[in-house]
């Protein structure tokens, strides 16, 4: 287990590996004496992810040419580099020997460069090895050595494995206590990859106090997001990790699902595949399958001691003394159970230590040696309480720990809420200040265009009296036609504050409502569109493009305000050049209006609004068409404040056209057509008006 750790210290992009180990070579052979070595001992490093033979040849190549000039530090650095190798391989007590040399030399010299790794590394070695106080010992000299350096990945490291030091001796209350100190700072540096290998170990942490619904949430935080191949194949997990994910579904018999994940173990790799075979040999066992468990747990122990991994051949011992006992080879059971007890005792390992007693005390049960069987019995018993109560303490320590992350989060939320509310206090209050500001531009504008009025008003009446006084037809013509204008610019400035009312209206709800972001989006579009009518307004005829792109804008709002019940299509013939044809402004608005307010806004099915403009003859011709419930039904539901407005607006554009277009003699210039299905029923309204074409 933990595998893993040794080699994600020094774990560096493959690219910036080739590049490095390119820029060494070259300068290589310019160098002497102790940058010589230096250099030697920095490809052995670079080598150590991709090649671990070539990297045990620089390093003892640095070692030896250091030897010879007596450069402390040279031979320091390679002989933990070495040490390292030999982790690598698997090849412990090697690993521990080289990285014991290797501290002793680093004492001799200031530089200090790769001490702390050199700690961390002879503490895995003695880790693999069960001799777990010695371990959690250096770890924790590696952790002080890493701080003395300010490197926050390493002592995240050295954190990470006492943690799990205390974890595999049993003393599950201090394991949850470094581990949480581990996540914690894994968390804080946004390192994503350690954050996922803690959860998994504390996944692992709370499996071994029996709580397996915790441990299943924890292993499936650390592979969110992740496929069962690249679990598998993932450089962030170990084997064994991804393997105890998979027993989990084992322990509490869902064997199909552990099937499932046993799948996709790479077992080519012998690493793995040691590993792999006394995890499917448990498997089989909590199957009660007994004849297919014991080949695989024999197979994986035997690759165990080759690597002399204490812990694995201590586990697999104990497996395969289980296995032979419920096949009732009692001479088999004690043989095993007999080692793995010898292993445990020199560790200190105690919940090895209680089931090989509980083992051997069966097999002189069944051996009817009494004496013996009441002896390791009363030590099974002793160690089996002094264990319980280590799980006591690690279930009240992760209860704790999960109190705190639920406070944590709620907290959080808290925050979060907090400065959200603040955030929606102040764009409420900037949409009231917009919205009054629009208000008052509108009323200035209101008070000038009525101001307007007024004069117009004037000019009328003194045009009128000079109409009575002047005898020629002609200057009673001419003043007629600036009377009739004057009336058209009475009407439309009519028109603009009726529309901007209207318009206005609609902001309201979504302020109350307090969606903060659809009353920004309609605050922004309204705004754009009083700048539009505005502008619009100085003019008696504007281009049908700046028609087109006002009604677009009021459309929108519209259609936010009634949570898109309806749709609308705007079709202009390809004919028709919208920048040089002229035409009224808001000519066409009131008619859209009036087909959403009475047709669209009662349907109860979503609604269509659909605009044609074409030319003919002359004539601008635009239909305005909806689906919605007809003018009968609506004259029924309409409310008298809704009536009043509509009325006017359409009234006030009716006059307007009918001024227009005196010129053109036209006898019909706006049909209003109820649509009627097949059947009879109101299948909507259209509306035809006829604007008189003007050109630039």
């Amino acid at each position: 287990m933990l595998f893993f750790v040794v080699q994600f210290i020094f774990l560096v992009n493959c690219f910036a590996q080739r590049k490095t180990i390119d820029s060494l070579k070259r300068v290589l052979p310019l160098l002497r004496n102790s940058a010589r070595v230096d250099c030697l001992n920095a490809l052995g490093g670079t080598y150590l992810e991709l090649n671990n033979d070539t990297a045990a040849y620089f390093a003892a190549l640095a070692y030896t040419e250091a030897v010879k000039i007596n450069y402390i530090h040279g031979i320091a650095e390679s002989l933990s580099y070495k040490g390292e190798i030999e982790d690598l391989s698997d090849n412990f007590p090697a690993g521990e020997k080289l990285s014991r040399e290797a501290i002793n030399w680093y004492k001799k010299t200031p530089n200090k460069k790769r001490l702390a790794d050199t700690y961390l590394k002879l503490g895995y070695s003695m880790y693999a090895q069960s001799f777990f106080t010695e371990s959690i010992k250096n770890f924790d000299t590696g952790y002080e050595w890493f701080k003395k350096n300010d490197n926050a990945l390493g002592m995240n490291w050295a954190l990470l494995l006492a943690g799990l030091a205390y974890d595999e001796c049993g003393n599950y209350e201090k394991a949850f206590e470094f581990e949480r100190k581990s996540l914690a700072m894994a968390i804080q540096n946004n390192n994503d990859a350690l954050r996922r290998g803690q959860l998994a170990h504390l996944a692992e942490l709370f499996r071994r106090v029996e709580d397996f619904k915790t441990a299943l949430e924890y292993y499936r935080q650390a592979f969110q997001n992740l496929t069962p191949d690249t679990i598998f194949n993932n450089s962030d997990f170990d084997i064994s990790q991804a393997l105890s994910f998979t027993e989990l579904f084992s322990l509490q018999h869902q064997f199909d699902s552990a099937k499932y994940y046993y799948g996709f173990a790479d077992t080519s790799n012998q690493r793995v595949l040691r590993f792999y075979l006394v995890s499917t040999g448990e498997n089989y066992f909590l199957q009660k399958q007994y004849d297919e468990a014991l080949p695989n747990l024999l197979r994986g122990l035997y690759y165990h001691k080759q690597s002399n991994d204490r812990n694995q051949v201590m586990r697999t011992l104990l497996d395969i003394a289980k296995t032979y006992s419920a096949l009732g080879n009692n001479d088999s059971a004690f043989n095993n159970a007999i080692e793995s007890l010898n292993i445990a005792t020199q560790t200190g390992a105690r919940q090895f230590i209680r089931d090989a007693c509980e083992i051997l005390s069966s097999t002189y049960d069944h051996w009817h040696q009494t004496g013996s069987a009441y002896f390791y019995y009363r030590k099974y018993v002793s160690e089996k309480d002094l264990i319980a109560s280590d799980i006591l303490k690690g279930k009240f320590a992760a209860y704790n720990y999960e109190q705190k992350i639920a406070l944590l989060d709620k907290e959080k939320l808290l925050q979060k809420q907090k400065i959200n509310k603040a955030a929606l206090q102040r764009n409420l209050l900037l949409a009231g200040i917009t919205a009054i500001i629009i208000l008052g531009i509108i009323l200035l504008r209101n008070i000038t265009l009525k101001r307007k009025n007024e004069s117009h008003l004037r000019k009328i009446a003194e045009n009128e009296l000079q109409l009575e006084k002047l005898e020629s037809e002609r200057t009673k013509a001419e003043l007629r036609q600036q009377a009739t204008e004057l009336e058209i610019q009475i009407l439309r400035a009519q028109m603009n504050p009726h529309f901007i009312f209207n318009s206005l209206n609609s902001i309201n709800l979504f302020i109350l409502q307090n969606n903060k972001h659809l009353a920004s989006e309609y605050l922004s579009k309204f705004s754009r569109l009083i700048r539009l009518i505005l502008q619009n307004s100085q003019a008696a005829l504007i281009p049908l493009e700046s028609e087109l792109e006002t009604l677009q804008l009021y459309l929108e709002l519209e259609a936010v305000r009634f949570d898109h019940h309806f749709n609308y299509k705007i079709n202009v013939d390809e004919d028709i050049d919208t920048t040089l044809l002229k035409v009224p402004p808001l000519i066409i608005q009131p008619y859209a209006e009036n087909a959403i307010w009475h047709g669209l806004m009662h349907k109860e099915e979503k609604g269509h609004l659909e605009i044609w403009l074409l030319e003919q003859d002359d004539v601008l011709l635009c239909k305005v068409t909806d689906d919605g419930i007809g003018r009968k039904k609506a004259k029924e539901l309409k409310s008298k404040s809704a009536s009043t407005h509509k009325s006017m607006g359409m009234r006030i554009t009716a006059e307007r056209i009918a001024m227009v277009q005196q010129k053109k003699q036209l006898n019909t210039y706006i049909t209003i057509n109820d649509l009627i299905l097949a059947d009879g029923s109101a299948a909507g309204t259209e509306v035809t008006l006829k604007i008189p074409v003007h050109y630039d």
